[in-house]
């Protein structure tokens, strides 16, 4: 089988994830969700004209003439909720506060502090203005206006409007769920104390964390020794099970425990490719099991955390019907220069990038500083200088 450059294994895999069907959820779940269709307003939003501050209702012809500031007389207030609402005649006012249906016969609201309250009378210095300080009918949103598009992410901003709209619930894409096995006979819970030549397994808890950001579900099957028997159990448990996917780590490389070529074989999951031409990730696979993606990564974390971000999660997102699974890469100057140890191939490398006015910029991350992008460094490049640009991908959208 062929060794693929990382963009041909990204599109090989997105193809082969196909989105989830739609479910219904309440509107206090649905955040984060990805919306299966185009969500539209079943109303206007505001539903009526209302008062943008606290003042008078008045209509906007009583205010000319010779005479300032106008005499109004007040007949009668509208507090916001009210439903029961006075008719504006006359030369009249009508005291409203902010967020009060707007009365008929009224075209114009004056604040209280542009005015001068005496007793049942009030006086305005301001000029007529009509529809100041109101909010009309729709000025948000019309109705059967498209609030949320189809594939695209269902944001806490967009909630008020869904619920003034008269949405108390919203169809959106299943949540994809993924299987994590972590295999190596080194491997240890974090209850147990580590011996010379084992160490606490902790990509468990770094791929539950990175599938619940990306708006799935982890199902953690835990740790498993070099054993093929075992693992295969394991990989049965977790693929014949409600999981859409699985991932694991570890047992990928050459050696003589590397046994997860070895497990999916004897459980027939078939490959789509199983090497790429990408440093970390050389010895990564993704293959098919009952059109289930199975995702296998190395063991190092630094690893595990470059190839989700460039592989497990664009299948995440074509799960969730998202418009573009597979964003293109961003351009940012370099802050430092960056020295490779070896060349030959694309070298991914985590990084911090930075917006600097209108700039992005990026460094390497420093030993165990937590990375906010990767850098797609040239395989025939083994210096880069301060000042160049360079390709990367953002890991988080609040990277600044």
């Amino acid at each position: 089988m062929p060794t693929l450059s990382l963009k041909e294994a990204q599109h090989l895999i997105v193809r082969h994830c196909s989105t989830l069907a739609a479910e219904e959820v309440a509107l206090s779940e649905a955040a984060g969700r990805i919306a299966a269709q185009a969500i539209k307003a079943t109303r206007a939003v505001p539903d009526f004209a209302r008062s943008a501050m606290d003042g008078y209702a008045v209509n906007s012809r009583n205010l000319t003439g010779d005479t300032v500031p106008v005499s109004l007389q007040v007949t009668g207030e509208i507090a916001a909720g009210a439903t029961d609402l006075p008719q504006l005649t006359g030369k009249n006012a009508i005291a409203i506060m902010t967020g009060g249906a707007l009365p008929a016969g009224a075209n114009q609201v004056v604040p209280f502090e542009h005015c001068q309250r005496n007793g049942s009378v009030v006086l305005v210095d301001t000029p007529p203005h009509p529809g100041a300080f109101i909010r009309a009918r729709g000025a948000d949103l019309g109705a059967k206006q498209t609030i949320v598009r189809a594939g695209a992410r269902i944001e806490p901003q967009h909630l008020p409007l869904l619920a003034e709209s008269g949405l108390p619930q919203v169809s959106v894409v299943g949540c994809p769920e993924l299987a994590i096995i972590c295999t190596g006979s080194e491997l240890l819970d974090t209850l147990d104390t580590p011996e010379a030549g084992q160490i606490v397994g902790g990509n468990r808890f770094l791929l539950a964390s990175l599938i619940q950001g990306a708006g799935s579900t982890p199902r953690d099957l835990g740790l498993v020794a070099d054993d093929c028997d075992r693992i295969v159990a394991l990989l049965k448990e977790g693929l014949h099970g409600p999981s859409q996917g699985m991932i694991t780590t570890g047992g990928m490389g050459p050696g003589n425990y590397d046994l997860l070529p070895q497990a999916f074989a004897k459980l027939g999951i078939r490959p789509v490719y199983t090497a790429l031409a990408v440093r970390p990730g050389r010895s990564t696979m993704f293959g098919l099991y009952n059109n289930k993606p199975v995702f296998a990564l190395p063991g190092p974390p630094p690893a595990v955390f470059l190839l989700f971000h460039e592989l497990v999660l664009p299948a995440l997102r074509a799960m969730q019907g998202q418009s573009r699974p597979l964003p293109p890469l961003m351009r940012a100057t370099l802050t430092t220069p960056v020295t490779l140890k070896k060349t030959g191939l694309l070298n991914l490398k985590g990084a911090v990038a930075k917006l600097n006015g209108k700039n992005l910029t990026v460094r390497p991350a420093g030993k165990n500083e937590p990375a906010n992008a990767i850098i797609h460094l040239p395989p025939s490049r083994k210096h880069l200088l301060a000042g160049e640009d360079v390709s990367l991908r953002l890991c988080t959208s609040a990277f600044f």
